[in-house]
């Protein structure tokens, strides 16, 4: 950017010393001239090469900032990059920090490494699991390069790293990793798996001074067929999970009669024996003139006019109402 400004005010200060030092002055001298001679008068010595050479000395400044401002001797570099320095292309040890440096013009070039983290996805990776059943995984890897070592990892992989030393780790740990679990036991180790990967990659890229924050796996995949059967066995415990909800439901419903017809029946028990609890003491509470009383009730809408001689007792006789012989039946005399 400085590099940018210094080049455009050379620019600037070379048009404006070529046009009000040189061309305007020229031009206007010229003019003054061909007057005086006009009317024969000396003109003055040295006005118009004093704005001429002003002219020149403010030309030549200005092509100064110009090929400064090509040659780009300032080199600003960022907040989170580091700068690696060359000398025709070599690779210098150290590296630039963040802010405005300047470097030898054509002989010193600057090349930017990003420090900050940086996330990676992987391409989909086929792996075989202990059965030979193919897996296919993505993942994403959050990274960051160690600054003080950038000028090492730019000299030995460059700045495209992430497809040169990144990918073919995770690739290479992947189909090591993966044969050693049972294909229904994958989804299931998918934590396990991200850790162990994250700690086999810091091991292996630490040499080229990368980082490794963390390690997402994406998405688990398997070959069409073996994701059908999965599917199928998944429908079929839906199906005996719902079947055993309808037993369930079933068996809640039977308990729930045979409790109504227990109830029921502790209940018809329990009325019977009141029932014959109250006939007991309904029985032992009747006795001759209360039988009589409730056969005069019963009778008494039927009878209008009772009459009973006087000094007899009760007209009728209580036990041949009911089917029993108040005296014992005469017996014929032989």
């Amino acid at each position: 950017m400085l590099n940018a400004l210094i080049l455009f005010a050379g620019v600037i200060v070379l048009i404006a010393s070529v046009a009000f030092g040189m061309i305007i002055p020229v031009a206007r001298t010229t003019a003054e001239a061909a007057g005086r001679a006009a009317r024969n008068v000396t003109p003055a010595a040295g006005v118009g090469r004093r704005h001429i050479v002003g002219g020149v000395v403010g030309s030549i400044f200005g092509a100064v900032l110009i090929v400064i401002g090509f040659a780009a001797p300032f080199v600003e570099v960022p907040a989170g990059n580091v700068g690696v320095l060359m000398n025709f292309g070599q690779v210098q040890a150290g590296t630039l920090g963040p802010g405005l440096h300047i470097v030898t013009p054509i002989v010193q070039s600057v090349a930017l490494v990003d420090t900050r983290v940086q996330p990676h996805q992987f391409q989909e990776i086929d792996a075989a699991s202990k059965e030979y059943q193919t897996v296919r995984l993505t993942g994403t890897m959050n990274y960051h390069v160690d600054g003080q070592y950038a000028s090492d990892l730019f000299q030995r992989v460059g700045t495209d790293f992430a497809s040169k030393v990144i990918d073919p780790a995770f690739n290479d740990f992947i189909k090591t990793v993966v044969p050693t679990y049972a294909v229904d036991n994958i989804l299931g180790a998918r934590d396990e798996i991200r850790s162990r990967a994250k700690s086999a990659l810091a091991e292996n890229l630490s040499q080229y001074h990368i980082i490794v924050d963390d390690i997402y796996i994406a998405n688990i995949s398997f070959s069409p067929e073996f994701q059908a059967a999965i599917e199928a066995k998944q429908v079929a415990q839906q199906q005996v999970q719902t079947e055993q909800q309808v037993l369930a439901q079933k068996s809640i419903q039977a308990q729930q009669v045979v409790v109504a017809a227990q109830g029921q029946a502790d209940a018809q028990v329990v009325a019977a024996k009141a029932q014959a609890e109250s006939n007991r003491q309904i029985a032992a509470s009747l006795s001759d003139p209360v039988l009589q009383y409730q056969l005069i009730n019963k009778l008494s809408d039927k009878i209008s006019v009772m009459l009973v001689p006087s000094g007899n007792g009760f007209i009728l006789d209580l036990k041949s109402l009911t089917g029993q012989s108040s005296t014992p039946a005469p017996t014929a005399a032989p």
